[in-house]
């Protein structure tokens, strides 16, 4: 498939062994789909364990990550390099951003859907802002919740929530596609471009 994904996730691992096999999982997946992944920039956590995925399936990767950023302060006391520069892996690029919210911009940009996996408040304030390019007429994207163990439940009742109350119309639901694994997400995501029109 000729589609470019920016997916969203954390920077740290989370408390379950299957965040980290789920991420990994789907990188292997979208690889394996021929669909190129945009992301975060990051080794660590949930979004190193993704973009390992990507590679160990030969899969095309491209890390978006700002500029002068040390990491999380925890990684950041401990010196610790978090960029993934993709060192001898030959698919994979590297972009710097000026600044965070250059990186969502680029990765916006560049990307024809956004995956969004559990993550923190960078992941909600990458997801909403994907979300709102489509409602302000930026753009017109898909997104994709990997909504593992119902994990966004919450999310997804506030977003009914919103919509109900008249906030959002209804219109921009069409755009979302919600699964349980990335199995099923994958499954979602390719009937979707197969009767999507930009």
């Amino acid at each position: 498939m000729n589609i470019k994904a920016a997916v969203y996730l954390g920077s740290n691992p989370g408390n379950d062994p299957k965040y980290i096999k789920n991420a990994r999982e789907l990188g292997r997946l979208l690889a394996a789909e021929g669909i190129e992944v945009i992301y975060g920039g990051a080794r660590v956590g949930t979004m190193g364990a993704m973009s390992e995925g990507v590679m160990e399936a030969g899969g095309k990767i491209t890390g978006v990550f700002p500029k002068g950023f040390k990491g999380r302060k925890v990684y950041a006391n401990e010196g610790l390099d978090v960029r993934q520069k993709g060192e001898g892996y030959g698919n994979y690029t590297y972009l710097e951003a000026g600044s965070f919210d250059e990186r969502i911009r680029t990765m916006e940009q560049m990307a024809d859907i956004c995956i969004i996996l559990p993550g923190s408040y960078g992941t909600m304030h990458e997801f909403f802002s994907f979300f709102e390019g489509n409602e302000l007429d930026r753009f017109n994207k898909p997104v994709a919740i990997l909504n593992l163990d119902g994990y966004y439940d919450p999310l997804l009742k506030l977003i009914r929530n919103m919509t109900d109350a008249a906030f959002t119309g209804r219109e921009d639901l069409d755009l979302f596609v919600v699964a349980g694994t990335p199995e099923e997400l994958l499954g979602k995501i390719k009937d979707f471009f197969a009767n999507f029109e930009k």
